[in-house]
């Protein structure tokens, strides 16, 4: 049984605390006030932030930026009294989730070749999201919104055992299917492993017993035969008859196919070029996306507080005080001012640095130290959905190929009808910066040539219209400046991200930016549920001992395990 705590005569619980942090630095004031039963230590996300309705009666907020985190932010702050506004630089709100369709504009601005335009042209019940395009099923936040905001959801399909993957390390350059690859690669394991076994090499490792059971694993995972020999099996599919017809028909059932052989899967190198990315817990199934577009989930927001903002309004100076900030933005040729009791950014940091300011030193520091990386997306409208062909069987998921393109994902939806969209290359890392410096024109002409080596289709403008064609690089987008930040590459990154989590006075950050989840809508949205707990007093200005910057490089591409 706790006792009650007894202060000294003329000490406030609030001098006691003080005294400790002084005393014991953030961690022992984090770990004390736990202690005190002042705040609960983090446990499984059970729904928004939980505030009185009337909490923020009085008090002002003014967000910057009317992306996914801003649009939480002020949809959530709206609820408990708050009164919000929104300042959006550009002519959408959104951000990042940006979907396109017939008379959708992208506007890019680089070095290269300045300001660019494109017009999607997709026939009218068409569309590609150029941001993000799926929502796990442990992403608890953005589907709870969905379901609050009456965005309707169907499945994503990440994977299908009938993908392809190509690679130009392979003999014959030419695609292979998703299923041959996995089940080689486990059948070649399970007998190089039964071998060892048999041959006594585990017998430290493992009682008789256990032994046994092992080669009875194996011989199912694999699946090999009887002398523990992988010579392939109907996983991969149907090969040909005994007089080359294809199987199963009427008079035989289905053959096993030719296998790969364990030379061709490691000269191959699969595993380097994503082809794990769908076990990873990131893309574990199910996966959802919204019906008609990722920008559902926008516009359900906007049915909300669309009318709290206003657009057009890059902020042009921020000057932070102890209990308000005000905000200078440009109004048109003029320049206007605002002023609010608590300011919520959703601006990226790598904007956000080049906007002047007074933050404090630390607070400067790990804005300016936070990058964005580059990826680019190319979107096809197709006139035949060929991917469903007898040729192919593809219905849905992601091809991968070691080209610059990296993936092509197959719609979820729409199956069985004469046209579709594909995402015809989603690029990260080098490959985006590189494909970014690249003419609108170049980009689509490579995209082909990559696209062409996972379906000879693709260089038939009639199926795959050039002109129909469209691409995105995020580092390009104005107000943008990348997909997602950079964290995991910089000796600076935990002290930085941490510093992003707590405010500069009354200045907060939100954004997959100051989430552990960069490059989700999820990741926002939890940013903003942080930043209102802490500006509605259910969280201390203190960040726990042991705080972590993500690996973007994990968590967007699977890559450092």
């Amino acid at each position: 049984m706790s006792t009650p705590v007894k202060w000294k005569k003329g000490w406030s619980r609030r001098k006691f605390l003080t005294n400790i942090g002084m005393i014991g630095g953030v961690a022992a004031l984090y770990e004390t006030m736990v202690a005190m039963n002042m705040i609960n230590t983090p446990g499984p996300w059970d729904g928004p932030p939980k505030l009185d309705k009337t909490h923020g009666i009085g008090k002002s907020v003014l967000v910057l930026g009317a992306g996914i985190g801003g649009l939480t932010s002020a949809y959530l702050l709206s609820q408990y009294g708050y009164r919000v506004q929104i300042l959006e630089a550009s002519d959408r709100a959104g951000g990042r989730n940006h979907t396109a369709r017939r008379g959708t504009m992208i506007i890019e601005e680089s070095t290269d070749h300045g300001t660019t335009y494109q017009e999607c042209n997709f026939d009218s019940n068409l569309y590609m999201n150029l941001g993000p395009g799926r929502l796990p099923y442990h992403h608890r936040r953005v589907l709870n919104y969905c379901q609050e905001l009456n965005v309707a959801l169907e499945p994503y399909i990440m994977n299908t055992t009938g993908n392809l993957f190509q690679t130009t390390k392979s003999a014959d350059k030419k695609p292979r299917v998703y299923r041959q690859i996995q089940n080689d690669a486990k059948g070649y394991i399970s007998e190089l492993l039964a071998k060892a076994v048999n041959q006594g090499a585990l017998d430290q490792e493992l009682t008789p017993e256990d032994r046994q059971k092992l080669l009875g694993l194996l011989k199912t995972f694999g699946p090999l035969q009887e002398n523990y020999a992988y010579t392939g099996s109907t996983r991969d599919g149907c090969g040909p008859g005994p007089d080359g017809a294809p199987t199963p028909n009427v008079y035989r059932n289905c053959e096993v196919p030719e296998t790969m052989t364990l030379d061709q899967l490691l000269t191959e190198e699969f595993w380097e070029n994503s082809f794990y990315d769908p076990v990873e817990f990131e893309w574990q199934p199910t996966l959802f996306e919204p019906t008609g577009g990722m920008d559902m989930i926008v516009e359900g927001f906007l049915k909300k507080v669309g009318h709290l903002i206003t657009y057009n309004a890059p902020v042009v100076e921020v000057k932070v005080d102890d209990d308000s900030t005000t905000v200078c933005y440009k109004k048109g040729a003029e320049i206007a001012k605002m002023k609010a009791d608590y300011v919520v950014s959703n601006i990226p940091c790598p904007i956000l640095k080049d906007i002047k300011n007074n933050f404090s030193r630390d607070f400067e520091e790990a804005v300016t130290r936070t990058t964005f990386s580059p990826s680019c997306k190319v979107g096809w409208q197709c006139n035949t959905r060929f991917w469903e062909s007898n040729k192919y069987e593809i219905y849905g998921g992601i091809s991968w190929t070691n080209d610059i393109i990296e993936q092509i994902w197959y719609p979820s939806t729409g199956y069985f009808t004469q046209k579709g969209t594909l995402t015809g290359a989603y690029i990260h890392g080098d490959n985006a910066a590189k494909f970014g410096t690249y003419d609108l024109a170049k980009r689509l002409r490579v995209a082909k040539e990559g696209g062409a080596r996972l379906h000879d289709e693709f260089n038939d403008n009639s199926i795959v219209p050039t002109e129909l064609g469209l691409s995105i690089a995020w580092q390009n987008i104005p107000y943008m400046a990348g997909a997602w930040p950079s964290w995991g590459d910089d000796v600076n990154d935990d002290k930085d991200y941490e510093r992003l989590l707590m405010p500069d006075r009354s200045f907060y950050i939100v954004g997959d930016q100051a989430s552990t989840l960069p490059g989700w809508q999820e990741g926002a949205m939890m940013s903003a549920e942080h930043v209102i707990e802490l500006i509605g007093g259910l969280k201390p200005h203190v960040s726990p001992e042991g705080v972590r910057a993500p690996n973007t490089l994990k968590v967007t591409q699977g890559i450092g395990r």
